[in-house]
């Protein structure tokens, strides 16, 4: 399987707690093409720090 990088383009949500989890929705854009994204995160502190140009693979 490969990955790629997704660059967050806007952040849709404030850090909310799910499944024991720290969770951001996002959209972002890979290779020219836009797409929506939840991103998870173990503390409260990394959540908060997603900003935009965050660079996520997937």
């Amino acid at each position: 399987m490969n990955l790629i990088d997704c660059h967050v383009t806007e952040i849709l949500s404030k850090p909310y707690l799910k499944f024991g989890c720290w969770w951001v929705d996002v959209e972002y854009v890979s290779e020219g093409q836009p797409g929506k994204s939840n991103l998870m995160f173990k503390t409260e502190a990394a959540a908060k720090a997603v900003a935009v140009g965050h660079v996520f693979q997937a």
